[in-house]
């Protein structure tokens, strides 16, 4: 015996299953829904936002003597919270912070970095976006240094496959991981 269904009858079962599908979705309780690893709740991530444009730390920004920069950096996060997340950042190289390049607010004012040498941004209840670190170059030397993610003095190499090794900040509320690609990124004082 040979069983047959018409092409009308078929498209009608495929939109009833597709119906209940939908109809069972909708149904659940947002708070029933497992919403991945527990552990990640509270994980955040950072990166300088160009950072998929290359994956091999050369991200270049030009400024002349003189002017103000401003480096974006992208903070990922999913959930607004009860506290505010920072994010750490440091600076290396050949030129000298206060005499050839200065770190500023938004406001043109001078940041000064914490005993660890890192700066900071703050992200008020943890609300994703993007904020921009500020380079103010002064009139003095022309010649470059290095915005980083992970302090530059650390003793412990970054590793893509050791998550531990891409923690930017941590607190008893939150951890802040930077990504281990782009971590840092080259500004020309020219």
């Amino acid at each position: 015996m040979e069983i047959k269904i018409k092409l009308s009858s078929m498209k009608k079962i495929l939109f009833l299953l597709a119906a209940t599908f939908c109809f069972v979705l909708s149904s659940c309780n947002r708070e029933e829904m497992p919403d991945g690893d527990p552990s990640m709740e509270h994980v955040y991530y950072i990166g300088f936002q160009q950072w998929s444009a290359k994956f091999d730390n050369s991200i270049k920004y030009d400024v002349n003597r003189g002017d103000t920069l401003g480096v974006p950096v992208q903070f990922y996060s999913e959930r607004v919270r009860s506290y505010d997340v920072a994010i750490n950042y440091y600076v290396a190289g050949s030129l000298v912070r206060g005499v050839d390049y200065n770190i500023v607010d938004d406001n043109g004012n001078v940041l000064s970095p914490d005993a660890n040498g890192a700066f900071s941004l703050l992200w008020p209840q943890a609300i994703k976006g993007i904020k921009r670190i500020h380079i103010k170059a002064l009139n003095h030397t022309a010649g470059s240094f290095t915005l980083f993610t992970f302090n530059p003095n650390a003793t412990v190499p970054i590793s893509s496959t050791d998550v531990n090794t891409t923690t930017n900040n941590k607190t008893d509320e939150y951890e802040v991981r930077a990504f281990s690609q782009n971590y840092k990124v080259t500004i020309n004082v020219k």
